[in-house]
Order: structure tokens, then sequence, then C-alpha cells
């Protein structure tokens, strides 16, 4: 009986509501934080020779939903240039994609 009693683990101490409710907003301000910043990041990795793969998976989405994601931010917020450079990235990412997927079939 006394090794089951060590080898217990302690019962969590139930959260006073004001704190749940705290540490639940302070996480929906974080997702939020994460979720506009992530594609001006993901905009400044490709630039910096980072590929838009690689860019998708360290954000935890696909391809193609990195690239929504970077568009919808990127037409107001970048030049012509920098817009045409990292829209051509994802392109040519996504159409490698399609092709990989294409092939298997």
């Amino acid at each position: 009986m006394t090794s089951v009693l060590e080898n217990a683990r302690a019962v969590p101490v139930p959260r006073r509501r004001p704190d749940a409710l705290a540490e639940l907003a302070r996480l929906a301000a974080l997702a939020e934080f994460a979720r506009s910043s992530a594609p001006s990041l993901m905009h400044h990795a490709i630039l910096a020779g980072t590929s838009p793969a690689t860019v998708a998976a360290a954000a935890k989405v696909d391809v193609a939903e990195a690239h929504v994601r970077w568009h919808a931010w990127a037409e107001t917020a970048v030049s012509l240039d920098e817009y045409l450079r990292v829209h051509t990235a994802f392109a040519d990412a996504v159409i490698a994609h399609h092709e990989a997927f294409e092939d298997e079939l």
C-alpha cells in the first residue's frame, strides 16, 4: 500500500474562476498575436531564402494555407517587388506539391 501512495500523482488544486478566465484571456491574446505576426515572419523568412515548405512547416500549416495567410497580409503591407518575389516562391511550391501529388496517382 505504501508503494502505491508513493507513486500516486497529486490531485490538482482546482483553479479559481478568475484565474482560469485570466489565463484563457492571455492565451487568446497570444494566439491572436501569433496569427497576426506569422505572415510577416513568413515573408521575411522567404526573402531570406527559406523555402515556402519549410516556412509552412514551421507555422504548422500546409504551403497553400501559408500562402493564403501571407497574401491576406502582404497585399497592403509590402512593395510590389517584394510581393511578387514571395508570391512566386509560394506559387512555385504549391505547383511542385500538386505535381508530386499527381505523380503519386
